[in-house]
């Protein structure tokens, strides 16, 4: 059960033919799919509307999938039947659906992932390089993640040692880039002829995208979200961000990535969002992704994050309260970034690292 009612929407699975053209879209990015691409009063293709990009399709391909990019109709139902399976025997064996202690112990009910692959028909959302898999990271961004997870992972003397999730200064998947999280996975579009603005559900963060030509801002300034200008590449919105912040991180990423974002209307109904990493001084290459979003009627929800981060408070005291007893731990870090366990391999990684100067 979810807080959402619509987990049954989809767009109905296209003839072949259309699928083809889907395929031969993602291939050459910025071609429209028809001349019959929406459009406002000024001309520019329509992206305004509520879209949802909930989708259950592996972040990276399973290695089950071996080098197989596309899967069949059979092959895509057998793998949304396993995952719902999976997510029922859980239910099963585990009513209340935490994950075993108190620091993300959500249940079943506020879990929103969706129950269908995206329309792409792809094994992975990661669509470059072709085995579908994230390109190694650089020694320097290796260096980073363990020094942000032995931080994260020790008792906090502030806010500033907590991750910026925690501290609701960014969503989990409002990005930028956007991807499929395990709730909130909509996003608003606004349009004017020299902007558009994305509203996401989570957290309601938003950014405004310049279209009239202007510079980035200069590069000592430095953005959580860093700084979007957009273009139009014939029917696409081509959205370029670059300065961004040495504490923002995605999946290893530094302060000088430059991400390249594509919007591009395939239908009435789909939207295809695809964008590229490049930044080759944490990855070995840049990399690519591509998800297929669906219009929804539904309304964006209030995301009131902790109700003021009321939680910080509540850490900060247990903090506080330890230093008191005299302990020291390294549990601090929530589980979905792997425990204390993570933790202890970051600290391993760092004295390795020092040892071998």
């Amino acid at each position: 059960m979810s807080v959402r009612r619509h987990l049954d929407e989809r767009v109905p699975p296209a003839p072949w033919h259309l699928a083809a053209l889907a395929v031969a879209a993602l291939a050459f990015p910025g071609v429209a799919l028809s001349d019959e691409t929406p459009r406002t009063s000024w001309g520019a293709p329509d992206l305004q509307g509520t879209w949802d990009f909930r989708s259950i399709t592996p972040f990276e391909r399973p290695k089950e999938f071996g080098d197989k990019e596309f899967l069949s109709a059979e092959e895509i139902a057998a793998w949304e039947a396993r995952t719902l399976k999976a997510r029922e025997d859980r239910r099963n064996r585990d009513p209340v659906l935490g994950q075993g202690d108190v620091d993300v112990g959500y249940n079943a009910f506020w879990l929103d992932r969706g129950e269908k692959m995206t329309g792409t028909l792809r094994t992975s959302l990661v669509v470059d390089p072709p085995d579908g898999r994230v390109p190694a990271l650089k020694e320097t961004a290796r260096r980073r993640s363990a020094e942000r997870y032995a931080r994260w992972g020790g008792v906090p003397a502030g806010p500033e040692d907590r991750n910026p999730l925690e501290r609701c200064i960014m969503g989990f998947n409002s990005g930028p880039p956007m991807n499929p999280g395990a709730y909130n996975n909509f996003v608003e579009i606004f349009q004017t002829p020299t902007h558009v603005a994305l509203l996401n559900e989570m957290i309601n963060d938003h950014r405004v995208v310049p279209l009239d030509g202007r510079d980035h801002v200069p590069e000592n300034v430095r953005l959580w979200k860093g700084d979007s200008r957009g273009r139009w590449e014939g029917d696409t919105l081509v959205v370029t961000t670059r300065n961004f912040t040495e504490h923002t991180n995605f999946r290893g990423s530094g302060p000088n990535m430059v991400l390249v974002e594509r919007f591009t209307r395939n239908s009435e109904d789909t939207l295809r969002y695809e964008y590229t990493v490049d930044d080759l001084e944490s990855f070995e290459k840049p990399w690519s992704v591509a998800v297929e979003m669906k219009k929804t009627s539904d309304p964006l929800l209030e995301y009131a994050c902790h109700e003021g981060n009321r939680a910080m408070f509540l850490m900060l005291r247990g903090a506080r309260a330890q230093e008191q007893k005299g302990k020291t731990t390294d549990d601090w870090l929530a589980t979905w970034y792997g425990g204390s366990k993570a933790v202890k391999e970051a600290e391993k990684r760092l004295k390795e690292a020092e040892d071998s100067e």
